[in-house]
């Protein structure tokens, strides 16, 4: 059996090939994908050779949407049926290139092993590997509700009370996110960046302040906001720098989310932690529940995602989508590959 895959050969390259795959087990399901989501940070680090488990060639995605064309006998016993469509993780690939790719969605055709979702040990990392799709829900609005997932995980790390004040930082995708689920709580929410788009993007979606950090004061916004600083900042520039100047913005015993993925080695100034008291959260990926609330509340219309999809190409543009987003453009926010027909 084939599948059209896009393929780091090696860093910074990116190519669409023929790849073979494993015959199924009784375990897996066969999935016709309809859609994939690119998650800007992790593909970004990826893709420039710049994340330690990354080893080339390389299938990369985490974010596969699509309809069952085949379960294997334990995978329909466990309540997998052809036509069903799911969100999933990862896929099983052959040869070198399986064993190289913990990701593994960006493919036109995939081989789920649905026990290892079943399997997965909720006390290590916990990480979203396979979820049902509620009816009703787009393929490529599914596509993005992965990165809500992230953002959702370390919101319920921090617990987030209705009448805080939040401050985002960064508007991505998963700040973007991040600060509608935060309004969804109750919370009031300052959201910061130096893009205007990703600013207005922002309003559209509810967030009563905005600051364009490259031409206003942040600090001098940020006490106009809330005096006494906020009680939860969610930080998501990976931005050891913009960390450190957001210590003096939070609130004595205030709560500070890691959202970001920092390389090490990472220079953040604890000295400006130290003096606020603060509870500090380091949340990792996205949980299976998580994946399944975001997909939920974008069905229904809680949380918006459409508006914030930039890009909704053919896997034939990917080399010059991975061009900009290692260049940096600030055009992008959601990312999706449709991938029938």
């Amino acid at each position: 059996m084939k599948t059209q895959a896009l393929v780091f050969p090696s860093p910074e390259k990116v190519e669409l090939r023929e790849l073979d795959l494993p015959d199924p087990t009784p375990r897996d399901i066969v999935v016709e994908v309809e859609a994939s989501g690119i998650s800007v940070g992790t593909e970004r680090w990826a893709y420039l050779g710049k994340r330690a488990e990354i080893s080339f060639p390389n299938v990369p995605g985490y974010i596969g949407i699509g309809r069952i064309a085949e379960a294997g006998a334990e995978a329909l016993r466990r309540g997998y049926a052809p036509g069903d469509r799911v969100n999933f993780f990862r896929s099983r690939l052959a040869g070198e290139i399986g064993k190289n790719s913990w990701m593994a969605t960006h493919l036109s055709r995939a081989v789920v092993d649905v026990t290892e979702a079943d399997a997965h040990n909720p006390e290590t990392l916990d990480v979203h590997l396979l979820e049902k799709l509620p009816e009703g829900l787009d393929s490529v609005d599914a596509a993005l509700t992965n990165l809500g997932g992230v953002a959702l995980r370390g919101i319920e790390m921090a617990g987030i009370p209705m009448g805080a004040k939040v401050l985002v930082v960064g508007l991505g995708l998963i700040g973007q996110y991040a600060a509608q689920i935060c309004r969804l709580k109750g919370a009031q929410v300052a959201a910061a960046d130096v893009v205007p788009f990703r600013l207005e993007k922002a309003r559209e979606n509810g967030v009563e302040w905005t600051i364009n950090s490259r031409t206003e004061n942040l600090a001098d916004r940020a006490r106009e906001i809330a005096p006494l600083g906020f009680d939860i900042i969610i930080d998501t520039s990976s931005s050891p720098a913009v960390v450190n100047s957001l210590f003096p913005l939070l609130r004595f015993r205030g709560k500070f989310i890691f959202q970001g993925w920092y390389p090490p080695p990472s220079p953040l100034d604890l000295n400006a932690a130290h003096q606020r008291m603060p509870s500090c959260f380091f949340p990792c990926a996205h949980s299976g529940a998580s994946v399944a609330a975001m997909m939920q509340w974008t069905r229904d219309g809680h949380i918006q995602v459409r508006n914030l999809l930039t890009h909704h190409v053919k896997p034939s543009e990917a080399a010059d989508i991975y061009r900009q987003i290692a260049a940096g453009s600030d055009g992008f926010l959601g990312v999706v590959f449709d991938w029938r027909n």
